[in-house]
C-alpha cells in the first residue's frame, strides 16, 4: 500500500460524510424535534437508527474510541472523530480525502459520542513500587466515541487484518487517540458487530441525559452515513 500520510491531513473540505440524499434538508427537520418530550425524541432517534441498520446496510464491526486530553465539548469530539474518519477511510480504499467515494462504493460508518463523568484528578499510583499520593477527586463530563462500521474490503475484513491496519495507518500519530492499555479504559477497541448488543447501544445516553436534551447528543449525523427514511 502507498503511503497517504500527506493526503490524510485533516482536511475540512473533503472530510464531510458524504450522503445519497440531502443533509441539510433533513437536519433542519431533525432540529425541529427538540421541542418534543424526551420519550418521542428518543423514539424518533431510535427509529432512525434502526432503519440505518435493518434497512440501508448491516454494520460487520464497533469500535470504541478514546481521547486525550479529555474532550470536554460535543464539537471537539466531532471533529477529531472528522479526522479519524478521514484516516480510516484513507487506508481501507488507499485513497486521498478528495478521493473518497459516496457510501455506496464503500462502507458505510454510522458515528456516535457518549458522555461520562469521569475524575480527572486520580490518586497514584497503582504501581506497588510507589508510594500512592492521594489526591481530591475532580469530576467532569468527557466524552468518548462509537463507531458501527459496514463490511470492509476483503482484505481487510478479518478481525486481525483490520485492528492492524487502523493500529498503523490511523492511531499511529494520531495524538488524540489515548494510548492507555487498561483493561475496561483502553484507548481503541474493536470488537465484531453482533446485533442484539449494538443495535441499540448508543441510546442508552438518550435517556440518561434526557433532561439535558439537545440536537448533537450521541448521534453524530455530520460524520455519520445517515439515510433518511422516505416522508
Amino acid at each position: 500500500m502507498s503511503n497517504h500520510k500527506e493526503g490524510c491531513e485533516r482536511s475540512e473540505q473533503h472530510s464531510r460524510a458524504k450522503r445519497v440524499n440531502s443533509l441539510r434538508n433533513h437536519r433542519h427537520l431533525w432540529n425541529s424535534q427538540k421541542g418534543l418530550d424526551p420519550i418521542s425524541y428518543s423514539k424518533i432517534t431510535r427509529e432512525l437508527i434502526n432503519y440505518q441498520f435493518s434497512r440501508v446496510f448491516k454494520p460487520h464491526w464497533f469500535g470504541t474510541i478514546q481521547w486525550q486530553p479529555f474532550i470536554l465539548n460535543y464539537s471537539e469530539a466531532e471533529a477529531e472523530a472528522r479526522h479519524f474518519r478521514n484516516k480510516l477511510l484513507c487506508a481501507l480504499l488507499n485513497v486521498k480525502p478528495t478521493k473518497i467515494p459516496d457510501p455506496a462504493e464503500r462502507p458505510r460508518i454510522i458515528w456516535f459520542h457518549e458522555k461520562k463523568l469521569v475524575n480527572i484528578n486520580p490518586s497514584n499510583s497503582k504501581n506497588p513500587r510507589f508510594k500512592t499520593v492521594y489526591r481530591t477527586p475532580r469530576f467532569k463530563t468527557v466524552y468518548h466515541t462509537h463507531f458501527h462500521l459496514g463490511k470492509c474490503p476483503d482484505q481487510y475484513n478479518s478481525f486481525e487484518s483490520l485492528y492492524l491496519l487502523i493500529g498503523e495507518k490511523v492511531i499511529k500519530g494520531f495524538q488524540r487517540v489515548s494510548k492507555s492499555k487498561s483493561e475496561g479504559n483502553k484507548g481503541f477497541v474493536l470488537k465484531p458487530w453482533i446485533e442484539i448488543r449494538h443495535q441499540n447501544y448508543n441510546l442508552k445516553d438518550y435517556y440518561r441525559y434526557q433532561f439535558s436534551q439537545d440536537a448533537d447528543l450521541v448521534l453524530d449525523y455530520e460524520n455519520s452515513d445517515l439515510l433518511f427514511p422516505p416522508n
